[in-house]
């Protein structure tokens, strides 16, 4: 009968491999002292410190693995959701122009869209749940949210306040009323997302990356859409830079992800109004 194949050979060259060696000569022979609590006990002090050891050294790499994972399903989504909202535009019933399902008004003669069409988590039109009458205001910000024409749901290209809707020549914000109330909309979410968190970094290795991209998509995102981060603060990019290192780094997502959320939302958040004080609408 083959012998089973030394679980140590299933480990990397190098100290990982050593440590898997010595750990497995150490476990006592079953046959003749079968495991009780003394002997489990005796070995636990031992076996608890090189799986940490192992833990750690194993951590970094299946983080990145998982991100590269979870980036190219994002990326595969992202393009099937574009390419079937462009499929299901709509023609207007007024002047037969096309249009994205998503957007309230006609870009080209304002007639209102009677049936639009709510956005999925990525920011494309879903194809069935209607906005209703009195949820249309909300569907303005967070069409603002995702870096659309308010008016008509047009995807901007520029990550500038300063730039007009190709389709309707509407100005991305109407003025400082606008500012509030998109501000307002945002920080709404600002603690059932710090709870999120705080919940999600608790869990090993997936945790962080799922908190990093949910804080990142609800709180960053609305803000940083508008705004090219490395040219406007020294700070955001340190910012950027601790979100990313924190996902390697085992055991600092149950402290750190929360507080760097909190930090990032401020953040982005002054740095957005400050861009907007300076905004001129009466020139749009």
């Amino acid at each position: 009968m083959r012998e089973p194949y030394p679980i140590q050979q299933w480990l990397p060259a190098g100290p990982l491999r050593d440590m898997g060696e010595r750990y497995v000569s150490q476990l006592p022979d079953v046959e003749q002292n079968p495991i009780r609590p003394e002997s489990l006990m005796h070995h636990s002090d031992h076996s608890w410190s090189e799986y940490l050891v192992a833990y750690s050294l194993l951590y970094p790499g299946v983080v990145i693995l998982l991100a590269i994972l979870g980036g190219a399903g994002m990326w595969a989504m992202f393009h099937f959701c574009k390419r079937r909202e462009y499929r299901h535009r709509i023609v207007c019933p007024e002047c037969g122009t096309v249009m994205y399902p998503c957007g309230l008004h006609c870009p080209k003669c304002g007639a209102p869209n009677p049936f639009p069409r709510a956005l999925n988590w990525l920011g494309y039109s879903r194809l069935r749940k209607v906005v209703p009458e009195s949820g249309r205001i909300r569907h303005e910000e967070a069409l603002r949210s995702f870096r659309r024409c308010f008016y008509c749901g047009e995807p901007l290209k520029e990550p500038t306040l300063l730039q007009k809707c190709p389709a309707c020549g509407k100005a991305v914000l109407q003025g400082e009323r606008s500012v509030d109330i998109y501000d307002t909309y945002i920080s709404r979410r600002t603690w059932w997302t710090f709870g999120a968190v705080v919940f999600l970094g608790i869990i090993p290795i997936l945790g962080p990356l799922l908190a990093s991209s949910l804080y990142k998509r609800t709180l960053i995102d609305p803000y940083s859409l508008y705004m090219t981060v490395f040219r406007e603060s020294f700070l955001m990019v340190f910012l950027f830079l601790c979100r990313h290192l924190f996902r390697l780094l085992p055991f600092i997502g149950i402290i750190g992800m929360p507080i760097l959320c909190l930090t990032e939302y401020h953040v982005y958040r002054r740095m957005f109004l400050w861009k907007t004080e300076k905004y001129e609408f009466g020139e749009n």
